[in-house]
């Protein structure tokens, strides 16, 4: 039975090409294949299905083989690439291999082009293995101690580590970037007593095959000794390679041997009373410290300490973004940076993902903890270096006040927490001391959160409004077009009144409840819609934006809620424009930008809100399927002729001409605010200076009376 081959063939002469194809069914094979002869087809080609082979001609006209093999490396698919040519020199040929090309057959030896073919298949399965394997060695080696390792001995008597795991960094003090470069600085730390045992064991080891197992001495590069053991399985490669698959392990406590016991006991009760990814104290150090500083503190009248709770300001971004090896290292730097800030008498401890608690003993007063909190906050604002990416972190801190009015290490953490989540409230990096009063505002973040759940059940949420006007103008209209609202969230509280979003939204967010608040306000707002255009026919197209939560955006079945709504409601999706936080974009961006696909396919639009205020999206910015760049208020309101806001503002109006896109400034509150922003491109804008958010019913009054554009 023929073997089956789905073949892509670079290749003009569609003679040439049968002539392939006929030798590759008299190898085999049963070819399933395509031909191309430009750039365009090919990347076409490369992404309609997948191939096993791509074959090309040296020469093709206004294109040829260097090209076409670079255009398939960019691909990143690992396709076996032959060249195939009658017309190509030695010296082409040796060029086309150096640039990454497998293998090249002369039209006038087809004959060998079967086995060729098949070679360099094993070839692409051995690099797909390797890959498979190379993932499940970094998975292992990030959930064991110590350090793994992948040591090759090649034919040619030369050496060299193929995998190494971050283990290293601790045991050798070398980075595996380091011992990848340079396998030697390895065997450099070998005691110079132990060299010849270690290198006998492992000429034995080579010559018989059998596992290589030994201890020696090593100097790390900061003067340390250390016993070490090393258990390695070697295998012989077909080219005669030897290859150990192994673990190198700390065992100088064995040649300790009086000590083992105790420190072993030691090491049990440290680890029992410290984070193991940074090493600092944890919840339970933490707590027994608290009740020694509280027991102090009741009988010492002149003690005094602080607690404070520190919460980083969006890790989850960056760990999401970088990876969780790049999370895990920034708390390590974290945890370094707040040691370096504190007392022999002070502590810090981890009690958390991304949350800190330092105990500062025997101060002052009050100032002295805030002098050490503004230090550490100005300590934040300097980058750190995270896989070859500059990242700023800030942190959010509560300060509580030790006094002998406290019994529980408990309340004490809870006050600093509550404070920390003031702080956090109020603006990223900074800080806030606790007071009686917040507690009882958590106390009444309780009771909004009941609130909410009752307001969902009984309707009370309401939608205004906020016209969005063509500032601007074109060719065949004046600037002060009314283009469309803005759907915003308004809470008809029973007893409080009309409730702004700040004061729940993130309350909705924290317990879940914003995805039935999101889809309540989808249907409300289409309903809207569908019922002015409707009664005022005449004025549209008048779209109507609508907010979509982080949690909302990622519900399995939004595509289909959006459908049935759209449906129900009688509208075609370019009646709508959903917007999206930048903030959440960067999250899942290949689920996100699927997402907006599908959305786009539906004719439903794509405003990305509070542009600027986001972490690095401009990396995806280009990918992202939108229509629309939302400026963020803060931006605009403190726009000044020249100044950073002013350049800020500046240079995302020219991001997006540069990538096609609207732009739409939020806040506009004054005429200098809209005159910068017309002399600088913006095309439309939102804010007080034309209108207030407005009830559905006064919108429905600014319709009946044909107010559908604004005096600029």
């Amino acid at each position: 039975m023929n073997e089956p081959l789905n073949i892509l063939i670079v290749e003009d002469s569609e003679e040439d090409a049968m002539l392939v194809i006929h030798e590759l069914c008299r190898g085999g094979f049963n070819p399933n294949w395509q031909r191309v002869q430009t750039d365009k087809e090919l990347q076409i080609a490369l992404n309609s299905q997948a191939w096993d082979v791509i074959i090309s001609d040296y020469r093709l006209p206004g294109f040829n083989a260097p090209a076409a093999l670079e255009i398939a490396k960019q691909s990143q698919k690992d396709i076996p690439f032959i060249l195939v040519s009658g017309t190509i020199g030695e010296v082409l040929a040796v060029e086309m291999m150096k640039a990454g090309a497998n293998d090249y057959v002369m039209k006038d030896n087809l004959n060998r082009l079967p086995e060729a073919v098949r070679r360099e298949l094993r070839d692409a399965q051995v690099r797909v293995e390797r890959k498979q394997a190379q993932k499940l060695l970094q998975t292992l080696a990030s959930n064991i101690p110590g350090m793994i390792y992948s040591f090759v001995q090649y034919s040619d008597g030369s050496i060299a580590f193929d995998y190494i795991s971050f283990g290293c960094l601790d045991l050798l003090e070398l980075t595996p970037d380091q011992i990848l470069e340079n396998a030697s600085l390895c065997f450099a730390q070998i005691h110079p007593h132990d060299y010849p045992g270690c290198y006998a064991a492992a000429k034995e080891s080579a010559q018989t095959l059998k596992s290589f197992s030994y201890e020696w001495r090593l100097v790390t590069p900061s003067g340390k000794l250390k016993w070490v053991q090393a258990s390695a399985r070697p295998e012989c490669r077909e080219n005669g390679d030897i290859a150990w698959y192994g673990v190198l392990l700390d065992v100088s406590e064995r040649q300790v041997a009086l000590r083992e016991r105790k420190q072993a006991q030691e090491l049990i009760i440290h680890n029992s009373l410290h984070d193991p990814l940074t090493d600092l104290p944890n919840r339970t150090l933490l707590i027994e410290r608290l009740e020694l500083a509280i027991n102090r503190a009741k009988r010492l009248e002149t003690y005094r300490y602080a607690v404070l709770f520190l919460d980083l300001d969006r890790f989850k971004v960056i760990n999401d973004s970088l990876g969780h090896l790049a999370g895990d290292q920034l708390l390590k730097n974290i945890a370094h940076k707040l040691k370096t800030h504190l007392r022999e008498v002070d502590l810090v401890a981890r009690i958390g993902g991304d949350e800190f608690v330092i105990l500062l003993e025997d101060i002052s007063d009050i100032e002295k903890a805030i002098q050490i909190t503004e230090r550490i906050l100005i300590d934040f604002q300097t980058p750190l270096t995270l896989n070859d990416t500059e990242v700023v972190i800030s942190t959010s801190i509560g300060i509580v006040l030790g006094t002998d009015e406290y019994s529980q290490a408990s309340d004490l953490l809870r006050d600093a927490d509550i404070a920390m989540y003031q702080a956090k409230a109020q603006r990223r990096n900074s800080y806030k001391i606790f007071d009686v009063k917040m507690h009882t505002q958590a106390v009444n973040r309780l009771t909004i959160e009941t609130d909410i759940r009752k307001a969902i059940e009984r309707e009370e949420f309401v939608i205004y409004y906020q016209p969005i006007v063509d500032i601007l103008g074109d060719g065949q209209s004046k600037a002060g077009r009314l283009i469309g609202f803005e759907a915003l969230l308004r809470w008809q509280h029973p007893t409080r009144g009309l409730v702004l979003p700040r004061e729940f939204v993130s309350i909705a967010e924290e317990t879940g409840l914003i995805v039935q608040i999101d889809r309540w306000m989808l249907y409300k707002a289409c309903q809207h819609l569908a019922n002015w255009k409707t009664k005022f026919a005449t004025h549209f197209p008048i779209k109507v934006n609508i907010n979509l939560s982080a949690q909302g955006i990622r519900q399995g079945n939004l595509i289909e809620y959006i459908e049935q709504i759209l449906a129900q409601t009688g509208l075609e999706g370019d009646c709508i424009t959903l917007e999206i936080t930048e903030s959440m974009l960067i999250e899942n961006i290949s689920q996100t930008i699927d997402l907006l696909s599908q959305l786009k396919s539906r004719k439903i639009q794509i405003s990305i809100d509070d542009f600027g205020t986001g972490y690095s999206s401009l990396n995806y910015l280009h990918r992202l399927p939108a229509d629309n760049l939302k400026i963020d208020r803060s931006f605009v309101s403190q726009m000044q002729q020249g100044n950073r806001n002013y350049q800020v503002v500046s240079t995302i109006i020219a991001l997006s001409n540069q990538l096609g896109l609207a732009v739409v400034a939020e806040g506009i509150e004054t005429p200098q605010q809209l005159q910068w922003l017309q002399e600088l491109g913006c095309e439309f804008g939102q804010g007080y200076l034309f209108s207030k958010p407005l009830s559905h019913q006064t919108v429905e009054a600014l319709l009946t009376n044909k107010i559908l554009h604004y005096i600029l």
